[in-house]
């Protein structure tokens, strides 16, 4: 039996049976009512569009509908019975923030208005800050058009924690599950909502697991948004997990809730063994990891990206060592490119991303590209100099300093230094040197491409020791040298760049 509260509450437009104290005293007994963050629910409507009626009523038994949902797959992925919480007016009652725009619809458009309203929506809470019970919005904007059979017009999509969805006439959980066209009206709109609420909560696209399909049905972050309420959908494990860490689901208050975190993957190992790809490895971090998602997300020619990517969660072993295994008979196709995504979740909700390619070759993956290379320590090296920096953020030293989320980048602010660019290395004492080790930033644009690698003992005299490619990817790739060289001091000039941009970056350089 639930516990339950009594919450004293004055409502706009309701009628009190008690008129003259002017107060209604319900009880609640939502299961979340206690969580100390909830997600902010925004009506927000233009100035020259009407609200769509009852959408108080409307848009609250959807809410409820999906919290009960959320924390139903939750559950079943062994993550509790928790979901995100909602500012409860009453047992049935959402607290809506009606917020009027500044302006016409046709300045919140779909392409390019989610930023226009969210301008608005941060304007807001800047003057009432007692309104905002989290970091996450949902922002529901009434249809522009008057056919209730062809809602759209708003901006309808995820940018980060904020989400936008729709409102419409028929707009009710009780539209879901009906035969006809009413029935898909609801499940595109009612779960397009739910699966543009997961992504302001902080998930990506995942699909189903193969074997999963037959019994639990659609996942809702991959086309789950045309299945909600007429066909079997939920939640993938993956996804579970990463909203067990989101800042609405938590039953604790924190106060550096998404707070950068240094996280450096120390060491990657894939295999293929018993028709399974095992990735396992070992990291570092300024703060506990509790969740590690590994997603495999292939991309055809045309590209479905991420929206079929199979993922799998695992919790970390002795704070520092991750194991997972991914079995075959989940994938959808054992052929071509796939990208495999390390989503590393930490205790305060922050994400750390690290990205790499494999390829299946006659059905098999050639998963063993992923593998780190034992790096040389690098204590005693420096940065000894680049033709070009920015000084304030993108000086040389970062290339050494253990932090991929720190780079070094040439000169942009006020106007680019030209191609070639180069950077000088002090390892310190000669050394033994079969290759070296580069690591990219997220943003690749500017990454370097062809490159030129320079050896030296007396950094003075230089010798050129072979040219290279290098991909246009994140995290640590490796160039091999044709045989082991005796080095000091190691140059590298940089003679194209991803996109053929003029400016180049690099977030860390090793050797092994």
């Amino acid at each position: 039996m639930l516990n339950s509260c009594k919450r004293d509450i004055t409502s706009e437009g309701e009628t009190s049976p008690h008129a003259n104290a002017g107060i209604t005293t319900v009880t609640i007994t939502n299961t979340w009512r206690n969580n100390p963050y909830k997600l902010n629910v925004i009506y927000f409507v233009p100035n020259d569009v009407d609200t769509i009626a009852n959408y108080q009523k409307r848009l609250s038994n959807i809410m409820l509908q999906l919290q009960k949902f959320y924390g139903d797959n939750l559950q079943r992925a062994g993550y509790g019975y928790t979901s995100f919480g909602l500012d409860l007016l009453s047992d049935t009652k959402v607290n809506i923030i009606m917020i009027k725009g500044t302006k016409g619809k046709a300045s919140y458009p779909y392409e390019g208005g989610g930023g226009v309203v969210l301008d608005e929506v941060r304007q807001y809470f800047t003057q009432n800050p007692l309104q905002k019970k989290s970091d996450h919005n949902l922002i529901i904007m009434p249809s522009y058009n008057s056919d209730p059979n062809n809602p759209g017009g708003p901006p309808f999509y995820g940018l980060g924690r904020d989400c936008f969805a729709l409102d419409y006439p028929g707009m009710d959980t009780d539209k879901l599950g009906v035969a006809g066209a009413t029935g898909d009206l609801a499940t595109k709109w009612i779960g397009g909502l739910a699966h543009e609420l997961g992504h302001g909560l902080n998930a990506p696209h995942n699909k189903e697991h193969k074997t999963d399909k037959p019994t639990l049905g659609t996942a809702l972050m991959g086309a789950g948004n045309y299945s909600y309420g007429k066909t079997p959908t939920y939640i993938t494990n993956a996804t579970s997990a990463l909203f067990s860490l989101s800042q609405t689901f938590a039953t604790a208050t924190r106060s550096d809730w998404y707070a950068s975190v240094q996280n450096s993957l120390v060491k990657l190992k894939g295999e293929f063994k018993d028709n399974k790809i095992i990735i396992s490895g070992k990291y570092t971090s300024s703060l506990p990891v509790k969740v590690v998602n590994v997603y495999h997300d292939p991309f055809p020619a045309g590209g479905n990206q991420d929206y079929d990517a199979v993922a799998w969660d695992t919790h970390p072993t002795g704070g520092d060592s991750f194991s997972v295994e991914c079995p075959l008979d989940d994938f959808y196709t054992l052929s071509g490119k796939y990208e495999l995504k390390l989503n590393f979740y930490h205790e305060n909700g922050t994400l750390v991303t690290y990205k790499y390619q494999y390829e299946f070759v006659n059905g098999v993956p050639n998963i063993s590209v992923i593998n780190t290379k034992d790096l040389l320590d690098r204590t005693g090296w420096q940065a000894l100099s680049a033709d070009s920096q920015e000084s304030s953020d993108g000086v040389i030293a970062n290339i050494l300093d253990g932090n991929s989320s720190t780079v070094w980048h040439t000169k942009w602010r006020g106007g680019e230094a030209p191609l070639p660019h180069q950077f000088v290395v002090d390892m310190g004492a000669a050394k033994t040197i079969n290759g070296f080790a580069f690591t990219n930033r997220s943003n690749l644009n500017g990454a370097m491409k062809d490159i030129e690698i320079f050896k030296s003992n007396d950094n003075s005299t230089w010798t050129s020791i072979g040219t290279f490619s290098l991909k246009a990817q994140q995290n640590w790739q490796y160039v091999d040298l044709a045989q082991a060289q005796s080095i000091r001091y190691v140059k590298v000039k940089v003679t194209s760049t991803n996109g053929g941009f003029q400016y180049t970056h690099l977030a860390e350089f090793a050797a092994y």
